[in-house]
Protein backbone atom coordinates (compact mmCIF):
# COMPACT_ATOMS: atom_id res chain seq x y z
CA UNK A 1 0.00 0.00 0.00
CA UNK A 2 3.06 -0.59 4.45
CA UNK A 3 0.95 2.88 4.23
CA UNK A 4 4.05 4.39 4.64
CA UNK A 5 7.03 4.27 2.34
CA UNK A 6 10.13 6.31 2.05
CA UNK A 7 9.20 7.73 -1.84
CA UNK A 8 7.63 11.17 -2.29
CA UNK A 9 5.90 10.01 -5.56
CA UNK A 10 3.60 7.92 -6.42
CA UNK A 11 2.23 8.65 -2.62
CA UNK A 12 1.27 5.43 -0.72
CA UNK A 13 1.67 2.05 -1.19
CA UNK A 14 -0.57 -0.30 0.61
CA UNK A 15 0.00 -4.14 0.63
CA UNK A 16 -2.66 -7.08 0.68
CA UNK A 17 -2.58 -10.06 2.72
CA UNK A 18 -1.48 -12.34 0.10
CA UNK A 19 1.36 -9.79 -0.74
CA UNK A 20 0.37 -8.04 -3.47
CA UNK A 21 0.67 -4.08 -3.55
CA UNK A 22 -2.16 -1.61 -4.07
CA UNK A 23 -1.26 0.88 -6.64
CA UNK A 24 0.49 3.64 -5.33
CA UNK A 25 -1.64 6.52 -6.84
CA UNK A 26 -5.07 4.77 -5.77
CA UNK A 27 -4.65 4.95 -2.01
CA UNK A 28 -6.14 7.65 -0.16
CA UNK A 29 -3.35 8.04 3.33
CA UNK A 30 -1.60 10.19 5.54
CA UNK A 31 1.90 11.19 3.97
CA UNK A 32 4.07 8.61 3.52
CA UNK A 33 6.61 8.57 6.58
CA UNK A 34 10.18 8.84 5.99
CA UNK A 35 12.58 6.75 7.17
CA UNK A 36 15.14 7.92 9.48
CA UNK A 37 17.83 6.38 7.96
CA UNK A 38 17.25 8.12 4.33
CA UNK A 39 20.09 10.73 3.44
CA UNK A 40 18.99 14.12 3.75
CA UNK A 41 18.90 15.37 -0.28
CA UNK A 42 21.48 18.25 -0.79
CA UNK A 43 19.71 22.10 -0.72
CA UNK A 44 19.28 23.74 -4.17
CA UNK A 45 20.83 26.62 -5.20
CA UNK A 46 19.35 30.12 -5.35
CA UNK A 47 17.47 30.18 -8.66
CA UNK A 48 17.64 26.13 -9.38
CA UNK A 49 14.37 24.60 -9.89
CA UNK A 50 13.57 22.77 -6.86
CA UNK A 51 11.11 19.19 -6.56
CA UNK A 52 8.89 21.68 -3.85
CA UNK A 53 8.75 24.38 -7.16
CA UNK A 54 7.09 21.07 -9.69
CA UNK A 55 5.01 20.34 -6.76
CA UNK A 56 3.66 23.60 -6.02
CA UNK A 57 3.03 24.26 -9.84
CA UNK A 58 0.84 21.12 -9.88
CA UNK A 59 -0.78 21.77 -6.92
CA UNK A 60 -2.17 25.23 -8.47
CA UNK A 61 -2.80 23.94 -11.82
CA UNK A 62 -4.86 20.20 -10.13
CA UNK A 63 -7.98 22.16 -9.37
CA UNK A 64 -9.02 22.65 -12.90
CA UNK A 65 -9.16 19.33 -13.75
CA UNK A 66 -12.78 17.90 -14.08
CA UNK A 67 -11.67 14.65 -15.22
CA UNK A 68 -8.88 12.04 -15.87
CA UNK A 69 -7.67 8.44 -15.97
CA UNK A 70 -4.52 7.61 -13.79
CA UNK A 71 -2.99 4.11 -14.49
CA UNK A 72 -0.44 2.82 -12.17
CA UNK A 73 1.80 -0.22 -13.27
CA UNK A 74 4.13 -2.07 -10.98
CA UNK A 75 5.16 -4.94 -9.51
CA UNK A 76 4.25 -7.53 -6.45
CA UNK A 77 6.28 -10.09 -4.83
CA UNK A 78 5.37 -13.48 -2.45
CA UNK A 79 4.22 -12.53 0.95
CA UNK A 80 6.94 -13.64 3.52
CA UNK A 81 4.30 -13.28 6.16
CA UNK A 82 1.70 -15.51 7.49
CA UNK A 83 -2.11 -15.36 5.67
CA UNK A 84 -3.94 -12.78 7.16
CA UNK A 85 -0.89 -10.49 8.31
CA UNK A 86 -0.03 -7.11 6.49
CA UNK A 87 3.07 -6.72 4.31
CA UNK A 88 5.21 -4.91 5.41
CA UNK A 89 7.23 -3.72 2.19
CA UNK A 90 5.60 -4.29 -1.05
CA UNK A 91 7.72 -4.70 -4.49
CA UNK A 92 6.87 -1.31 -5.38
CA UNK A 93 8.67 0.51 -2.46
CA UNK A 94 11.62 2.91 -3.67
CA UNK A 95 15.06 2.18 -1.95
CA UNK A 96 14.02 -1.55 -1.13
CA UNK A 97 16.96 -4.00 -3.08
CA UNK A 98 15.31 -6.09 -5.67
CA UNK A 99 15.12 -9.67 -5.16
CA UNK A 100 15.29 -12.33 -7.63
CA UNK A 101 11.87 -13.94 -6.59
CA UNK A 102 9.02 -14.16 -8.83
CA UNK A 103 7.23 -10.51 -9.55
CA UNK A 104 4.07 -10.23 -11.42
CA UNK A 105 2.75 -7.28 -12.97
CA UNK A 106 -0.30 -4.97 -11.43
CA UNK A 107 -2.03 -2.50 -13.40
CA UNK A 108 -4.93 -0.35 -11.78
CA UNK A 109 -6.95 1.71 -14.30
CA UNK A 110 -8.52 4.71 -12.25
CA UNK A 111 -11.26 6.64 -13.89
CA UNK A 112 -11.95 9.85 -12.03
CA UNK A 113 -14.99 12.52 -12.72
CA UNK A 114 -14.93 15.37 -10.19
CA UNK A 115 -16.83 15.17 -7.85
CA UNK A 116 -17.61 12.45 -7.10
CA UNK A 117 -17.71 9.87 -9.68
CA UNK A 118 -14.56 6.65 -9.85
CA UNK A 119 -14.01 3.65 -11.55
CA UNK A 120 -11.39 1.34 -10.90
CA UNK A 121 -10.27 -1.97 -12.89
CA UNK A 122 -7.25 -3.52 -11.28
CA UNK A 123 -5.75 -6.66 -12.58
CA UNK A 124 -2.41 -9.00 -11.23
CA UNK A 125 -3.51 -9.16 -7.84
CA UNK A 126 -5.19 -12.81 -8.14
CA UNK A 127 -7.88 -12.85 -5.56
CA UNK A 128 -7.67 -9.14 -4.99
CA UNK A 129 -8.54 -8.27 -8.89
CA UNK A 130 -11.85 -6.29 -8.87
CA UNK A 131 -13.47 -3.76 -10.73
CA UNK A 132 -15.04 -1.48 -8.77
CA UNK A 133 -17.62 2.07 -9.00
CA UNK A 134 -18.08 4.77 -6.39
CA UNK A 135 -21.20 7.10 -6.99
CA UNK A 136 -21.66 9.60 -4.19
CA UNK A 137 -22.92 7.62 -1.32
CA UNK A 138 -22.18 4.46 -3.12
CA UNK A 139 -19.79 1.85 -3.71
CA UNK A 140 -19.89 -1.11 -6.06
CA UNK A 141 -18.02 -4.22 -6.47
CA UNK A 142 -16.86 -7.29 -8.76
CA UNK A 143 -14.32 -9.42 -9.55
CA UNK A 144 -12.37 -11.94 -7.13
CA UNK A 145 -11.90 -10.02 -4.33
CA UNK A 146 -15.88 -10.07 -3.77
CA UNK A 147 -15.48 -13.39 -2.25
CA UNK A 148 -13.52 -12.18 0.67
CA UNK A 149 -16.31 -9.57 1.02
CA UNK A 150 -19.53 -11.91 0.83
CA UNK A 151 -18.36 -15.69 0.55
CA UNK A 152 -20.44 -17.51 -2.22
CA UNK A 153 -21.16 -14.36 -4.62
CA UNK A 154 -19.73 -15.40 -7.67
CA UNK A 155 -16.87 -12.79 -8.91
CA UNK A 156 -19.00 -11.28 -12.08
CA UNK A 157 -21.89 -10.63 -9.86
CA UNK A 158 -22.15 -6.86 -8.60
CA UNK A 159 -22.23 -6.29 -4.68
CA UNK A 160 -22.95 -2.85 -3.14
CA UNK A 161 -21.58 -1.33 0.01
CA UNK A 162 -22.30 1.51 2.42
CA UNK A 163 -19.17 3.54 2.25
CA UNK A 164 -20.40 4.77 5.68
CA UNK A 165 -19.28 2.07 7.58
CA UNK A 166 -15.62 1.76 5.63
CA UNK A 167 -13.63 4.08 7.70
CA UNK A 168 -10.29 5.66 6.21
CA UNK A 169 -7.26 3.47 6.45
CA UNK A 170 -9.53 -0.29 6.82
CA UNK A 171 -8.34 -3.19 5.07
CA UNK A 172 -11.40 -3.31 2.45
CA UNK A 173 -10.52 0.49 1.46
CA UNK A 174 -6.94 -0.60 0.81
CA UNK A 175 -7.29 -3.38 -1.03
CA UNK A 176 -9.93 -1.36 -3.05
CA UNK A 177 -7.21 1.30 -3.69
CA UNK A 178 -8.68 4.25 -1.10
CA UNK A 179 -12.42 3.38 -2.77
CA UNK A 180 -14.65 5.44 -2.07
CA UNK A 181 -12.06 8.28 -1.42
CA UNK A 182 -10.79 10.14 -4.38
CA UNK A 183 -6.97 10.02 -5.19
CA UNK A 184 -4.88 13.34 -3.57
CA UNK A 185 -2.92 16.01 -5.72
CA UNK A 186 -0.01 14.00 -7.60
CA UNK A 187 3.21 15.35 -5.62
CA UNK A 188 1.28 16.48 -2.78
CA UNK A 189 2.82 13.70 -0.50
CA UNK A 190 6.33 15.21 -1.58
CA UNK A 191 7.65 15.18 2.30
CA UNK A 192 8.81 18.33 3.08
CA UNK A 193 12.90 17.06 3.50
CA UNK A 194 12.67 16.80 -0.90
CA UNK A 195 11.28 20.04 -1.39
CA UNK A 196 14.61 21.82 -1.59
CA UNK A 197 16.33 19.61 -4.02
CA UNK A 198 17.21 20.53 -7.37
CA UNK A 199 15.48 18.84 -10.26
CA UNK A 200 17.66 18.03 -13.30
CA UNK A 201 15.98 18.84 -17.04
CA UNK A 202 15.50 15.36 -19.09
CA UNK A 203 14.01 16.75 -21.99
CA UNK A 204 10.77 16.79 -23.39
CA UNK A 205 8.53 13.56 -24.54
CA UNK A 206 5.33 13.30 -26.13
CA UNK A 207 2.75 11.50 -23.93
CA UNK A 208 -1.36 11.39 -24.44
CA UNK A 209 -1.11 14.51 -27.32
CA UNK A 210 0.68 16.60 -24.67
CA UNK A 211 4.27 17.85 -25.13
CA UNK A 212 5.87 16.96 -21.70
CA UNK A 213 9.09 18.46 -20.08
CA UNK A 214 10.81 15.68 -18.19
CA UNK A 215 12.41 16.21 -14.71
CA UNK A 216 14.67 14.01 -12.61
CA UNK A 217 15.77 13.70 -9.30
CA UNK A 218 17.15 10.96 -6.69
CA UNK A 219 17.63 10.30 -3.05
CA UNK A 220 19.72 7.75 -1.54
CA UNK A 221 18.73 5.39 1.87
CA UNK A 222 21.66 5.55 3.99
CA UNK A 223 21.38 2.44 5.41
CA UNK A 224 21.48 0.77 2.37
CA UNK A 225 23.18 3.65 0.13
CA UNK A 226 20.23 2.33 -2.23
CA UNK A 227 20.05 5.30 -4.90
CA UNK A 228 16.34 6.09 -5.15
CA UNK A 229 15.29 7.59 -8.90
CA UNK A 230 12.24 9.40 -9.76
CA UNK A 231 11.18 11.11 -12.97
CA UNK A 232 8.42 13.35 -13.37
CA UNK A 233 7.01 14.33 -16.44
CA UNK A 234 4.35 17.53 -16.53
CA UNK A 235 3.21 19.29 -19.69
CA UNK A 236 2.96 23.00 -20.50
CA UNK A 237 -0.43 23.52 -18.49
CA UNK A 238 1.73 21.76 -15.56
CA UNK A 239 -0.44 18.98 -15.66
CA UNK A 240 1.16 15.79 -14.52
CA UNK A 241 2.19 13.46 -17.71
CA UNK A 242 3.63 10.53 -15.88
CA UNK A 243 5.78 9.62 -12.49
CA UNK A 244 8.35 7.09 -12.17
CA UNK A 245 9.97 5.84 -8.87
CA UNK A 246 13.13 3.30 -9.64
CA UNK A 247 15.69 1.88 -7.62
CA UNK A 248 18.26 -0.23 -8.03
CA UNK A 249 18.21 0.20 -12.36
CA UNK A 250 14.98 -1.06 -11.85
CA UNK A 251 11.15 0.55 -12.27
CA UNK A 252 9.11 -0.08 -9.27
CA UNK A 253 6.19 1.76 -9.94
CA UNK A 254 4.77 4.32 -13.01
CA UNK A 255 1.63 6.50 -12.82
CA UNK A 256 0.37 8.39 -16.12
CA UNK A 257 -1.86 10.57 -16.45
CA UNK A 258 -4.25 10.75 -19.72
CA UNK A 259 -7.49 11.69 -21.14
CA UNK A 260 -7.38 14.97 -18.92
CA UNK A 261 -10.90 16.50 -19.05
CA UNK A 262 -12.09 13.96 -21.03
CA UNK A 263 -15.72 12.85 -20.88
CA UNK A 264 -16.26 9.61 -18.62
CA UNK A 265 -19.72 7.90 -18.56
CA UNK A 266 -19.66 6.25 -15.05
CA UNK A 267 -22.96 5.07 -13.60
CA UNK A 268 -23.78 2.48 -11.09
CA UNK A 269 -24.75 -1.11 -12.55
CA UNK A 270 -28.48 -1.98 -13.47
CA UNK A 271 -28.29 -4.59 -10.53
CA UNK A 272 -26.55 -5.36 -7.30
CA UNK A 273 -26.73 -7.20 -4.07
CA UNK A 274 -26.49 -5.04 -0.96
CA UNK A 275 -24.22 -6.78 1.00
CA UNK A 276 -22.46 -6.02 4.75
CA UNK A 277 -18.88 -5.25 5.18
CA UNK A 278 -16.98 -7.78 7.54
CA UNK A 279 -15.55 -6.56 10.83
CA UNK A 280 -12.10 -8.09 9.65
CA UNK A 281 -12.15 -5.91 6.53
CA UNK A 282 -14.12 -2.45 8.13
CA UNK A 283 -10.77 -2.44 10.30
CA UNK A 284 -8.20 0.44 10.19
CA UNK A 285 -5.11 -1.50 9.57
CA UNK A 286 -2.65 -0.87 12.19
CA UNK A 287 0.35 1.31 12.00
CA UNK A 288 3.64 0.57 13.63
Amino acid sequence: MPQATPTPVPPTAAATDNGAVIPATAVIAASPVIPASSASPATAESGALTLGDLAARVDTAWPDVTSYRVTFTGATTPAASAPGTPVTRPAATPGATPVARQRETVVSEREVVLPDRQRQVVTGLGDDDHEAISIRDALFVRGPVVTRIAPGTAPDDWIELDPSALPAGALLSQLLGGLPGMPPAPLASLPGRLRTQAVRALGTVTHDGRECRVYGAADTVAATGMRVDYTIAIDEDDIPCFIETGAGGVVQGRDEYSDIDASFTIEAPESATPVSIPPALATPVARD
